[in-house]
């Protein structure tokens, strides 16, 4: 299975598997047009409820990362660019209070970057 879901992870699966088909397709390893595992293949691969593969699959459809067709499935329809800029979207509005709150508390730009590269390099 190309999906990495770690069960441990305080991260619910459903953030999961979208994380996964987002980098998927950011890697280009899914294109436009390419078909995604049907909800219950995906499921028992890596072994969870159907309902949290649902889950994934509806909310990147809501996104339209991927849609459903009749007869094929889930297919991707965003290309790796549009789902890359998405994706960084996404990450401005997450990091935009922590990131005010460290320069309101007298952190420097140099210090973030410092901490941003160190996570960066000694992370996997």
């Amino acid at each position: 299975m190309w999906l990495d879901i770690d069960m441990r992870s305080p991260s619910p699966i459903y953030d999961q598997i979208k994380r996964g088909v987002r980098e998927e397709i950011i890697k280009g390893k899914l294109k436009e047009g390419d078909t995604l595992p049907s909800i219950r293949e995906m499921a028992s691969q890596i072994r969870v409820n159907p309902n949290t593969v649902a889950r994934a699959y509806r909310e990147l459809e809501m996104e339209g990362t991927i849609m459903a067709r009749q007869g094929l499935g889930y297919i991707v329809v965003s290309d790796g660019e549009k789902v890359r800029d998405s994706v960084f979207d996404n990450l401005s509005e997450e990091l935009k209070e922590p990131i005010l709150r460290l320069k309101k508390s007298g952190i420097s730009l140099d210090k973030l970057l410092e901490v941003i590269e160190n996570i960066w390099k000694h992370q996997s």
